[in-house]
């Protein structure tokens, strides 16, 4: 996928120049930086000025050539932040306007009834949209787009107006999608926790200029951007499933995709289930020595693979298995004597790691 625009808007001017090979893009940065005009770009509701668009191999937009092919005919999902759903049809009558497109597309073959099962929507079908909520009219849109068959997904921070249940609710859907579909998404969001949930790669925009650009734990990790993130932003993100619950003790115990076991606090999901932990970078204690008589859930050997300091902190990573990272002050780097090569424990509540 190649992305080559550039757009004179009202405050700067919009100019990136990418080739992503991911299969889920996001587009980070902070209101007003250009995000949703990029979107717009490649899905041709906004002129560029200049540049070229490749998705799949397929010109779409190229200034040096000429090419600019309307809307409709670049087999693109768009989903806005809001869900933007035809108020006088029913739930099963908007999905099915998106079905009408699919032979114009071309893309991957995929059912309504597979799209139904997929984000759970059958008893929402005979439904008027006044009758669904937010974020049920949000899946409600992702299944229209899906079933025009599109070669890219586009979403506009489709979670941005849902308050943190409806968050937390969605995100899974999101993640069927891009685990049992093989279809490209670019995700623009403001949020890093979703970026660091769905996608593999990162671009992140400030005024329309490229700041950073690669996979999303490196990006936020790194000096460039770290400093422009809210203390309570920086995340660990990781896969993995349930392997054990206990109600009476209010904790499960989790096994990531690496092969680590962390305790979280009680979730009912049964053994097998699949989920995604956080933990903030700042909720990590250090020590240069096994702790003893702590109450934490969690205490993991690992080893520091690179400190960078900056603005005030100083961010660990530790490998660990995964790599985990942690945010400390520069002074208790230097009272521990911390450098790169440094065997060193992790301590992490078990309250501190949440199920996101």
């Amino acid at each position: 996928m190649l992305l080559k625009c550039r757009m004179s808007l009202s405050e700067f001017i919009l100019d990136v120049d990418v080739a992503l090979k991911s299969r889920v893009a996001a587009i980070f940065g902070p209101s007003g930086a250009g995000k949703t005009s990029l979107l717009e770009g490649i899905a041709g509701l906004r002129n560029l000025d200049s540049g070229e668009i490749v998705i799949d191999g397929r010109t779409l937009f190229s200034s040096a050539r000429k090419i600019n092919l309307p809307p409709r005919e670049r087999a693109i999902g768009y989903v806005p932040q809001e869900a933007a759903l035809f108020p006088h049809l029913s739930v099963r009558d908007n999905i099915l306007f998106g079905a009408n497109a699919a032979a114009r597309n071309g893309g991957a073959d995929i059912s309504v009834e597979q799209v139904v099962a997929l984000l759970e929507i059958g008893p929402l079908l005979e439904r008027a949209i006044e009758r669904i909520s937010g974020g049920e009219a949000q899946r409600v849109a992702l299944a229209r787009a899906l079933l025009s068959r599109p070669r890219l997904l586009l979403l506009d921070e489709p979670l941005a107006s849902l308050d943190i249940g409806l968050k937390e609710r969605i995100l899974p859907y999101l993640r069927r999608v891009r685990d049992e579909l093989a279809i490209p998404m670019i995700y623009v969001t403001h949020d890093p926790v979703e970026v660091l949930s769905l996608a593999d790669w990162v671009i992140m925009l400030d005024r329309g200029r490229l700041v950073a650009n690669g996979r999303p734990r490196e990006v936020f990790t790194s000096g460039a951007v770290a400093a422009q993130l809210d203390r309570d932003q920086l995340e660990n993100v990781f896969d993995g499933v349930v392997v054990e619950s206990s109600i009476e003790e209010g904790r499960s115990r989790i096994r990531l995709n690496a092969g680590l076991d962390l305790f979280i606090p009680y979730s009912p999901q049964p053994p097998g289930s699949a989920v995604q932990i956080g933990i903030r970078a700042d909720d990590i204690l250090i020590a240069i020595r096994p702790p003893e008589g702590i109450s934490a859930g969690n205490v993991i050997e690992g080893t520091i693979g690179h400190i960078e300091s900056l603005m005030g902190q100083a961010i660990l990573r530790v490998q660990a298995g995964p790599d985990f990272f942690a945010r400390l002050t520069p002074p208790a780097v230097s009272r521990l004597g911390l450098k790169p090569g440094a065997h060193v424990f992790l301590i992490i509540k078990t309250r501190s790691c949440v199920i996101l």
